[in-house]
């Protein structure tokens, strides 16, 4: 009876644990959207787009230089759109990566050198989120001309 019951409990926490992980994605593509009307916030965007809708919460770091030579580097985690969950692709703010090691005038140099078509070279890496922190890497790419 013990050892039915020690077999049981063990069976029962791994199909917790493995409950608790986000399921590996694979980056597909970028693109970057430039709108010169509305917001002038929300002139500089990327579209990440992935294998698969994201199902939890995941960390990424970017890396975008320009035609020009300007560079940027930021971070944040990404969660599914709740305005669109079935979506693969996350839309986000060139603004959010701005951070305490950007530039000076960041986002005035985002807006003049990130735009559609100036971009050389974007670098993707994608990490599960486990507790705030990052996790397994899944999966890291660059793509290049955007």
């Amino acid at each position: 009876m013990r050892q039915w019951l020690m077999a049981g409990m063990l069976s029962l926490s791994a199909l917790m644990i493995g409950g608790c992980e986000e399921t590996s994605v694979k980056l597909v593509s970028v693109e970057m959207v430039s709108t010169e009307t509305g917001s002038p916030d929300f002139k500089r965007m990327i579209k990440i787009c992935f294998d698969k809708p994201l199902s939890g919460v995941y960390h990424h770091e970017i890396f975008l230089e320009s035609k020009d030579g300007f560079t940027m580097k930021g971070e944040s985690t990404l969660r599914t759109a709740a305005s669109d969950p079935d979506n693969p692709c996350i839309l986000r703010n060139l603004n959010s990566y701005v951070n305490s090691n950007s530039p000076p005038r960041a986002r005035d140099l985002i807006d003049r050198y990130l735009m559609k078509g100036n971009v050389a070279s974007v670098k993707i890496s994608i990490w599960g989120d486990e507790s705030g922190a990052k996790g397994l890497k899944m999966d890291s790419k660059t793509f290049n001309n955007l």
